[in-house]
């Protein structure tokens, strides 16, 4: 069960980290590809707390989550 976990974990992180980038990327407009990431993101997250899963394996999510929005910042503040 711990190793679904963690896969699951990962999934999140990729989702997290890559629709927060299309979020940036597309600013003032609105990425629905984006949104879509988030909501997926959102309820992968709550899957994992819903069955029990150590709080250990939301972290990934979250470093991908704060990742992409650094890095999206950065490359809307140096256009």
């Amino acid at each position: 069960m711990t190793a679904l976990f963690w896969l699951m974990s990962l999934l999140a992180a990729a989702l997290a980290l890559g629709s927060v980038l299309l979020l940036t990327r597309d600013l003032p407009r609105v990425s629905i590809p984006g949104i879509a990431g988030e909501l997926l993101t959102f309820a992968l997250l709550g899957a994992l707390l819903l069955l029990g899963a150590p709080l250990a394996t939301l972290l990934p999510a979250l470093i991908a989550g704060l990742i992409g929005t650094a890095v999206g910042l950065y490359r809307l503040l140096n256009r």
